[in-house]
């Protein structure tokens, strides 16, 4: 039997390989995601025209003229810019800083810091980068007064910042997720895709929710190390340092005036919004079917694009009201700041439809099936989703963004998944494989130096770059490992998911207890 890597560097394989591998070398080399994404989807129209010059220039015209005017797709971008907005609307009124100084209030010396920035960090789950630099502007202050570090307050707002805003069913994620998964189902066997996935993109997000291993693992470490005080390698010198220091005293500059009213309703009308439209679409989908229905198949039988779309539409609206009755922000302020929290995601947008563009010139050169036959019957399908957990969280390391790297990869590893996959344990395996590709995204975004969060996240909390990578790395190795070794190989083999998670979080609590120590100033 030949190994799975010799059909792989057969030079039919260069063909229809070549598109992904062009976006990963370029992003690699230049930094550049927007350039490389652009670079590949003219390799994938080069390949899908057998090389004519003209003929590729048509279907690379063909292919993003459908992908920007496809009304899902449109969705999702009125989406994201529309949530950014209510999110500019939120920080200009104060109100989102209001909400966070609400949780400071539980925080009760260094160990309730920690505790109140974890928190916080939930609190602030529609959106990463509002996580980054609010909850670590915010909380700058407190820690400098209780002894934290900035740097194990980075981490805690790092940690906290993509992990949550992956998971949330409803963040400036989601629709980016979901459309990626809807494209990759698009086109395969109806009855592959609804034993799989549910039949839909947002029936495969929700299924995978159980298999994040990386994410819950993430937030639950971070609890622990707040909750313990607990630190190790180089976090644990910071963090002596910082209990040494002399601690400022409060000022009256620190007292905010800004009702958190202003952040809470804007952010509970998207959630009871959104969720009761995607409740009652879904219910009317299933029509007889509904009754006794588990949620998460009423939630899957739903349009999650239009549920999303009046979720933010009202939301925006009631944010915008709220703080102009309030007097939070002048009339003619409100257009600015949304303005200019929307304007924040247009290249993030652009990154969208450039991957949903790559993606659909990846199906048509039959990339996923040339994958397929060539690791069918060599690479046990169990190992599957660990082999996509490092491949992706090297990805995401390597480019600095997990937008990419979910851009990249979805295409070939949902359809693979599902050609490969039969009925049974496979299912599993399919679910589990689509987890693996967003935990992997997370996880190498997390750590690398030239991501987007991790900047963020050192500009919020006032902290060095360099410093905030080298002392969250050793965390997020210990997470990553058990991610791997303790919950995805076994998941794979059928291991119910909420026992690995809860095993995953003894062995890391194991870990931080055996490696751990509290600061003796602290």
């Amino acid at each position: 039997m030949d190994a799975p890597w010799t059909a792989l560097l057969a030079w039919d394989a260069a063909p229809t390989l070549a598109p992904p591998l062009v976006a990963i070398v370029l992003a690699l080399l230049t930094r550049r995601v927007v350039v490389s994404l652009a670079a590949a989807a003219l390799v994938g129209a080069l390949v899908a025209a057998r090389g004519g010059p003209l003929n590729a220039i048509a279907i690379l015209f063909r292919t993003g003229s459908e992908v920007v005017l496809d009304t899902d797709n449109l969705t999702v971008a009125a989406f994201s810019l529309l949530v950014a907005a209510m999110v500019g609307v939120m920080e200009a009124s104060g109100g989102t800083r209001a909400l966070v100084a609400r949780i400071e209030r539980l925080a009760k010396g260094r160990r309730g810091t920690m505790v109140a920035s974890w928190l916080s960090g939930g609190v602030v789950f529609f959106d990463d980068y509002a996580n980054c630099l609010v909850v670590g502007s915010a909380m700058g202050p407190l820690a400098d007064r209780t002894g934290v570090s900035r740097a194990k307050l980075a981490y805690i707002v790092d940690a906290t910042a993509a992990p949550v805003a992956s998971l949330a069913i409803i963040s400036t994620w989601v629709g980016y997720e979901v459309g990626l998964f809807g494209d990759a189902l698009a086109g395969l066997d109806p009855e592959l895709v609804q034993l799989h996935a549910g039949a839909s993109g947002f029936g495969l997000f929700l299924q995978a929710l159980p298999y994040r291993f990386y994410c819950i693992l993430t937030l639950l470490f971070v609890g622990m190390v707040a909750i313990t005080g607990r630190d190790f390698g180089p976090m644990a010198v910071e963090e002596a340092r910082a209990a040494a220091r002399p601690r400022p005293a409060p000022s009256a500059s620190d007292e905010l005036k800004a009702s958190p009213w202003l952040a809470a309703l804007p952010v509970l009308t998207l959630i009871v919004v959104t969720f009761s439209a995607l409740w009652w679409d879904g219910w009317r989908s299933l029509g007889a079917d509904a009754v006794g229905a588990p949620l998460f198949d009423v939630f899957g039988a739903a349009d999650a694009f239009g549920a999303m779309l009046l979720g933010s539409v009202v939301s925006l609206t009631v944010a915008v009201v709220l703080s102009v009755v309030l007097r939070a922000l002048a009339p003619r302020a409100v257009p600015g700041a949304a303005g200019s929290a929307a304007k924040s995601v247009l290249q993030a947008l652009v990154v969208l439809y450039l991957a949903w563009t790559l993606g659909s010139l990846i199906k048509q050169i039959g990339a996923p099936d040339f994958i397929a036959a060539a690791i069918d019957g060599r690479v046990p399908l169990a190992v599957l989703p660990g082999l996509v957990f490092v491949l992706s969280a090297a990805t995401a390391f390597s480019t600095g963004s997990s937008f990419f790297t979910m851009g990249a990869l979805i295409p070939i590893v949902i359809p693979v998944a599902v050609l490969l996959g039969g009925g049974g344990i496979d299912h599993v395996v399919v679910i589990a494989s689509a987890a693996a590709v967003l935990d992997g995204a997370v996880l190498g975004d997390h750590a690398s130096p030239i991501s987007d969060t991790t900047i963020l996240s050192s500009l919020g909390s006032r902290v060095d770059v360099v410093t905030h990578v080298r002392t969250q790395l050793p965390y997020v190795a210990v997470v990553g490992a058990t991610t791997i070794v303790v919950c995805a190989l076994p998941a794979a083999l059928g291991v119910s998911p909420w026992v690995l998670v809860a095993v995953g979080g003894l062995v890391c609590f194991g870990a931080l207890m055996t490696l751990g120590r509290v600061p003796q100033s602290a």
